[in-house]
């Protein structure tokens, strides 16, 4: 039912990327009874996340919607029911067939279960030729900032930074490392702006890299980061496509350089 895949192109390489809401995919099932616009749903989504993920060699990415299962809750918040579960929206699945709902858990398990796979092969790789860091993974997502309409202000600057790194449940003894990203970021040219980069605000993360951080301390370290959907039109999903290779490329050579110059 839940479509997503697990990239492993270069066991060497101490750095991972995830879209873990990059997917607009329902199955038929959940499909017919969400209530929800396509449309809707797209502008609740992170699209576009997926092909920022696949800049790098080792990537995950989740082609099925987050209305299906959302992997960056708990288990026992994954399935939105009620509007309270994803922002008001008027979504009713409160009669939702019981044998449904489980498999829709079991597949919030199956996914987990593959992600510590997954993880496991590149520990084992890394352990084998004694690399010793922790294996940085960057979870990447979008954010909306105009929720007034297409036609009303933007969100203030202030609670709103162009790029949020999130440091959920990360040991403080890592928080360099998060700064020396967000330097790398912020105050870079992009369009006829500076990007604006800060930590943990709006969004600290959620439980993706949660429960990354707090299983592997020792091993990984996880930081969410968000962009704010400034390169593309978040109520009809357009993209600017200028913008977004711009935010690429930005994006791509802060990584490299964070990691370190000689890894690519």
């Amino acid at each position: 039912m839940m479509q997503a895949s697990f990239t492993k192109l270069d066991g060497r390489l101490s750095l991972v990327t995830t879209a873990i809401h990059a997917g607009h995919e329902l199955c038929p099932e959940l499909a017919e009874n969400c209530s929800l616009s396509p449309e809707i749903r797209l502008m609740e989504e992170d699209p576009y996340t997926d092909q920022m993920a696949r800049l790098f060699p080792n990537h995950i990415t989740v082609q099925s919607s987050r209305f299906l299962v959302d992997l960056n809750r708990s288990r026992e918040k994954c399935v939105y029911i009620k509007p309270e579960d994803c922002w008001g929206l008027p979504i009713d699945r409160q009669d939702m067939d019981a044998q449904l709902l489980e498999r829709l858990y079991g597949e919030y398990d199956e996914f987990y279960a593959l992600l510590d796979d997954y993880l496991g092969r590149l520990f084992y790789r890394r352990d084998s030729e004694k690399v010793t860091e922790p294996l940085l993974i960057l979870d990447l997502h979008s954010y909306n900032h105009r929720r007034g309409g297409p036609e009303a202000e933007p969100a203030p600057q202030e609670g709103n930074p162009d790029i949020i790194i999130g440091r959920n449940n990360l040991d403080p003894i890592h928080y360099d490392k998060a700064e020396k990203l967000r330097q790398l970021l912020d105050g870079k040219p992009f369009g006829d702006i500076k990007i604006d980069c800060r930590c943990d605000v709006k969004f600290p993360g959620g439980n993706f890299s949660r429960y990354l951080n707090s299983r592997y301390p020792e091993k990984v370290i996880c930081l969410a980061i968000e962009f704010k959907k400034i390169f593309m039109d978040e109520h009809t999903g357009e993209l600017n496509l200028s913008l977004w290779k711009q935010l690429q490329q930005l994006f791509y050579d802060a990584v490299v350089r964070w990691i370190s110059p000689t890894t690519f």
